[in-house]
């Protein structure tokens, strides 16, 4: 059985296709993550698993990798793996082991 379950972004994500934001966004579950570490989350909530954010260009995805890394770095309970490649950016769980988020780097570049 594949530890993913993908859901599709709903519209009411205020970035989704404003000026320099992702153009689609896709969040996913991974089954590795304990379900008691993300009780009472929404079901789309990153910390669930994951979420890949495409954008129009290479800039507007590395400006909110590095946006997100700034805002996360104070706050241990929003930390995440981030993954860049071109105008695609993967974040992934901090539920996760490196090891585990690791499989998505790797998957990022394959």
């Amino acid at each position: 059985m594949t530890p993913l379950r993908w859901h599709r972004d709903g519209t009411s994500h205020k970035l989704l296709g404003r000026p320099h934001q992702y153009t689609t966004k896709v969040t996913f579950v991974d089954s590795r993550i304990a379900a008691s570490d993300v009780q009472g989350m929404d079901k789309d909530d990153l910390q669930r698993g994951g979420a890949v954010e495409v954008f129009g260009t290479v800039e507007d995805a590395k400006t909110r990798s590095e946006y997100i890394q700034t805002v996360t770095k104070s706050l241990p309970s929003l930390a995440e793996y981030h993954y860049l490649d071109g105008p695609v950016l993967v974040r992934v769980s901090h539920y996760l082991t490196p090891q585990q988020a690791a499989d998505y780097e790797a998957a990022l570049q394959g």
